[in-house]
């Protein structure tokens, strides 16, 4: 029966799905590629069904292979969680915290959670990822992060989070000290369109953004486009050539006012609203729930949180 799957055998069902060959998967788990065969024959065996089909390139998790994988994947989450929660209290921590953001509110709230938590944050150790809405999101729903501040994806069912509103973010056109429009009053968004461009992907909300834009003032977007997910990648390359790079107000606190500047467009850039968002079906640790509450409080739009004594 499948309940009486071992934890050696869930973690080679999850090896099998990241490496998508036996012999890599074996490699991973540190042993020999005919015991992972003969491991994978006793998993089927007990499953009465093909778990993967094995293709020219390797192996490929059938319907019933991915409704393990997610159950092993799960299951191993929450071992890892309570593992860290174990070895933390035996060395005196409370335990770790994973939490992905975009750009803008790493910096807002974590540094106000900080000062909002105190002394409390002394047996926490925090893991902070900053990046993109997509791939936050991502890695939230495969059980690789506790928490995230991002915006959901289309396409991505919300049903399955637990959402709490912050706000929107405003973003801004940023050029080097030399290019052309650099030191004009007003740019025009008409004299921006064939202009070279580095931006995000197009699933990305940046990108949706600026497109947005261009499109509601009856013009087409921008076709000369660098894409990055990078800001410091984009801002790096735009410091050699003359493009237009779209970023997050913040950027401009850490950029040379000298080397950089933001283009007056006279309207606003702005960017769908963001969340504070956890995997409903997933309980959080006690030091991840720690952190959760006080971004919850501090990000509420409707007031902040008064630091705890």
């Amino acid at each position: 029966m499948i309940k009486n799957l071992k934890l050696r055998q869930l973690r080679l069902l999850v090896a099998l799905d990241a490496e998508r060959k036996l012999q890599l998967a074996a490699e991973r788990l540190n042993i020999t590629q005919s015991a992972a065969s003969k491991m994978l024959a006793e998993i089927e065996a007990l499953a009465r069904v093909p778990l993967f089909e094995r293709t020219a390139r390797g192996v490929e998790p059938t319907d019933y292979g991915a409704i393990l994988i997610r159950g092993g994947k799960s299951v191993l989450a929450d071992l890892d969680q309570v593992t860290d929660e174990f070895a933390g209290y035996k060395s005196g921590e409370l335990g770790t915290v994973s939490v992905g953001t975009v750009a803008k509110p790493s910096i807002d709230l974590v540094v106000d959670v900080i000062q909002y938590l105190g002394e409390k944050l002394n047996r926490v150790n925090i893991s902070l990822d900053v990046s993109t809405s997509p791939p936050l999101i991502a890695r939230l729903r495969a059980l690789e992060l506790d928490f995230v501040v991002a915006r959901i994806p289309a396409g991505v069912d919300p049903g399955q989070f637990e959402y709490h509103e912050i706000g929107a973010e405003e973003a801004a056109l940023l050029v080097r000290a030399e290019h052309p429009l650099a030191l004009r009053n007003s740019v025009d968004l008409a004299d921006m369109v064939e202009q070279q461009w580095i931006c995000q992907p197009r699933e990305s909300f940046m990108r949706q953004g600026v497109e947005r834009l261009f499109l509601s003032r009856g013009l087409t977007p921008p076709r000369r486009v660098i894409n990055t997910e990078s800001f410091l990648a984009s801002v790096g390359i735009a410091a050699g050539i003359d493009a237009i790079v779209p970023v997050p107000m913040l950027m401009f606190d850490l950029v040379d006012r000298q080397r950089f500047k933001m283009l007056q467009i006279g309207e606003q850039l702005m960017l769908e609203s963001y969340g504070l968002i956890k995997l409903r079906a997933r309980a959080l640790s006690p030091a991840a729930a720690l952190v959760f509450d006080a971004m919850k409080r501090l990000g509420d739009p409707n007031g902040r949180a008064e630091p705890e004594a």
